[in-house]
């Protein structure tokens, strides 16, 4: 059987040389050759989660603020094992299992993003949501954003938190759903792509989906904007032009009949979208790190542990001092951000994308968010959308952490609390 991992450390009186291997599933990793003996130091104390420096402590006082913005934390559901996942990836699988497998891969790099306080929750019951719900409320964010994993026909993946959530009126956080009307795929380890369920379109799906969300729609907890539900659309470009239209057309319609002034529909700016408007829609929302093509690469190569590790790094200092993150539009774009993003859990060694922030930096970019939003919006869109509350293999979580506490969340606390 083979080893899961294992670590040797040799000692060499003359050099004083380190040399750490690691065997994980199958792989072996080697220090890279140029790392000076500081950087291996410091890989070993990132191993163990030394650096706390940036720990802040949960709070002792509730947001208090009256800032008229409303930050939304998009809430991913994949926390618990769904039968498609235990036959075509394995049994158990579940979002966490990509979080406790990673590691890191040059010095500096903070993997793996362990929870605290929430703990590794399992999203099968709403146990867990009444924590979640008061951390929100005590740190400001004014509702959650549910991905809704819904395919053509009628089909769901993942939908058990959101019933949950639904049916439980003491969870009493705003919410809005996001349709997630991607493929499901078995991409998790970054090389096998087998297909397990595909997104179709189909001219009688639109009134599927639509008598399919309903209920949410008709939540006094669901989020509106002029009578208007809303819903953000993840991919717009994933059908034909046309077909996309044609949903969005019969969406308005069927909420109109059933007494709405229709959906107030908001499309991501992902994957070349550039105007969700020409989709019939009524704005965009920012989906970074998606479209991130003006940020700056960092120069790492002497600080790799692992040779073949082959994503990318991306300045985010640089980004957010020079307002990268803050183009300008030609139509309505909601403001979009994110705490950190490291998606390296999840693609393992290729075709990742690592941006490594921190609390004060994300403040920043908060404030500058912030500060767009009251000037292009009336008070009743003021929302911004954080990427996210807990995608914790993408490393992007508001939710609590060993390495940085609940920092993020205080972060956003005080940028709300400095709004005049």
């Amino acid at each position: 059987m083979k080893k899961l991992f294992c670590l040797e450390v040799e000692k060499h009186n003359t050099y004083n040389v380190i040399k750490i291997r690691f065997f994980a599933i199958g792989f072996k990793f080697k220090l890279n050759k140029r790392s000076s003996q500081k950087n291996k130091i410091s890989y070993i104390d990132y191993i163990f989660n030394k650096d706390t420096s940036n720990f802040i402590p949960l709070t002792n006082e509730r947001y208090y603020g009256t800032s008229s913005i409303k930050p939304i934390a998009f809430y991913l559901p994949q926390f618990h094992t769904i039968p498609l996942n235990d036959e075509k990836i394995e049994r158990g699988f579940c979002e966490w299992t990509n979080v406790t497998k990673a590691m890191p891969y040059f010095t500096g790099h903070y993997q793996p993003h362990l929870p605290i306080d929430v703990g590794f929750y399992d999203l099968t019951t709403d146990k867990i949501m009444y924590r979640q719900v008061e951390l929100a409320k005590l740190y400001g964010i004014y509702g959650f954003c549910f991905y809704y994993y819904w395919f053509s026909g009628g089909k769901r993946l993942l939908e058990t938190p959101l019933f949950n959530y639904l049916n439980n009126k003491k969870l009493d956080l705003p919410f809005c759903l996001c349709w997630a009307n991607e493929s499901w795929k078995s991409q998790w380890d970054g090389g096998n792509k087998e297909l397990l369920m595909e997104q179709k379109f189909t001219f009688d799906d639109p009134e599927r989906f639509f008598y399919d969300t309903l209920a949410f729609f008709k939540d006094e907890r669901y989020i509106k904007i002029d009578n208007k539900p809303v819903l953000v659309y993840y991919n717009p470009k994933l059908f034909k032009k046309e077909e996309t239209i044609y949903f969005v057309n019969k969406l308005q319609e069927l909420a109109k009949k059933e007494g709405f002034d229709g959906l107030y529909i908001i499309g991501a700016l992902v994957f070349e979208n550039k105007n969700s408007t020409e989709f019939n829609m009524d704005a965009s929302v920012e989906f970074f790190p998606n479209n991130h093509e003006n940020i700056k690469e960092k120069e790492m190569k002497d600080t790799f542990i692992y040779n073949d590790y082959k994503c990318i790094i991306y300045d985010m200092e640089d980004a957010v001092k020079n307002k990268k993150f803050m183009p300008n539009y030609n139509h309505k774009v909601f403001k979009g951000i994110f705490s950190s993003w490291d998606n390296s859990a999840r693609k393992a060694f290729k075709g990742g994308w690592c941006f490594q922030s921190s609390p004060k930096l994300y403040k920043t970019w908060l404030k500058d968010v912030i500060n767009y939003t009251k000037e292009q919006f009336e008070a009743k869109e003021r929302y911004i959308f954080i990427n996210a509350w807990n995608e914790w293999a993408e490393g992007a979580h508001l939710e609590p952490d060993r390495k940085f506490g609940y920092a993020y969340l205080e972060m956003t606390k005080q940028a709300l609390q400095e709004d005049k």
